[in-house]
């Protein structure tokens, strides 16, 4: 038996199928021994929004004379991959997912079906770091990186009435601490990194106050969070609330569920994020330093769905 995890996701735990045909797992083995240089024993770090690659993992020891002695490989795809073949082999695995037996993970997960496979197999050929016009040289010029705090400011317009001032808090960028233990950066996901708060539970927007979202949309994946405790921008939380986080949600739409991912605003005056079990960082799909997550390359979230405050309150309920 193997175990394949497509590692495609950033909020949502990753699918897992579980292949049991025998044909079906030797013809596999014999696409690694013959294409080993395409493998890696990890996961690279600097991974990417989107699809990445599969980890292919044997659940007993009779397969060890064409697997190996490792206990599981990683085939990094798109930007990451190291051959040509790789597409082809993605392609290959996600659609003997799509014909194994899920592994459930929870009430997020999303089993491999066609419409998630078919948005695989349109990723694998896409690379993950686009060549994209740099559009953050200006962002970065007006970055606020003096303070730990800021207060933003939205001056009065059709629909605002009035200036409206919040003041939040900016922490120091500390990947380390969630990319250093294993354990740590394997469970705990986007919406852990943009509350700062690691649960390991690959915390889900709306799981702690009882009401998780229904459907990957920017409407029900904000009411998700707002139901956590989250505000929108300019509705300003009390000194109370303290630590007061500027957050941004963005979507990969998709038929069916697919994906949103969280940024965090760091005091250096770039955003930091963490896509899914992957490492924390602060560079987009084309490698760059963030400073505006509404024009950074986000790879297949293409809807921006908005700021938002995180607070102490809300960050301790997220489950």
């Amino acid at each position: 038996m193997l175990r394949i995890t497509a590692d495609i996701f950033s909020g949502r735990p990753d699918p897992v199928s579980h292949i049991t045909d025998s044909n079906e797992v030797r013809a596999i083995l014999r696409e690694v021994e013959t294409n080993r240089s395409l493998f890696a024993e990890d996961a690279p770090d600097d991974g990417v929004l989107g699809v990445r690659g599969f980890w292919i993992e044997p659940l007993n020891d009779e397969f060890s004379v064409e697997f190996g002695t490792e206990p599981r490989k990683y085939l990094p795809v798109g930007a990451l991959a190291r051959g040509g073949r790789a597409a082809e082999i993605g392609e290959r695995l996600v659609t003997v997912m799509e014909r194994g037996d899920p592994v459930a993970a929870g009430e997020a997960a999303q089993p491999v079906d066609a419409s998630l496979r078919n948005f695989v197999i349109s990723q694998l050929s896409t690379s993950g770091r686009l060549t994209v016009t740099d559009r953050n040289a200006v962002a970065q010029a007006e970055a606020e990186a003096e303070s730990g705090t800021e207060a933003e400011s939205e001056q009065g317009g059709e629909e605002v009435s009035a200036a409206v001032t919040c003041t939040i808090e900016l922490g120091a960028f500390n990947p380390g601490f969630w990319n250093n233990d294993s354990t740590v950066r394997l469970n705990n996901n986007c919406y852990n990194y943009a509350s700062n708060w690691r649960t390991n539970t690959f915390a889900q927007p709306g799981r702690g106050c009882g009401s998780m979202y229904k459907s990957i949309t920017a409407a029900e994946v904000s009411r998700a969070a707002l139901c956590d405790g989250m505000h929108r921008r300019f509705d300003c939380f009390p000194d109370s609330e303290k630590p007061r986080y500027l957050v941004a949600l963005v979507i990969a739409p998709g038929p069916g569920f697919i994906d949103y991912h969280w940024y965090r605003k760091q005091q250096e005056g770039f955003w930091g994020h963490k896509p899914g079990g992957t490492a924390a960082r602060n560079t987009d799909n084309s490698n760059n330093v963030i400073y505006n997550p509404e024009t950074a390359n986000r790879g297949p979230y293409t809807i921006f769905a908005g700021y938002f405050y995180g607070c102490n309150s809300q960050r301790q309920r997220i489950r």
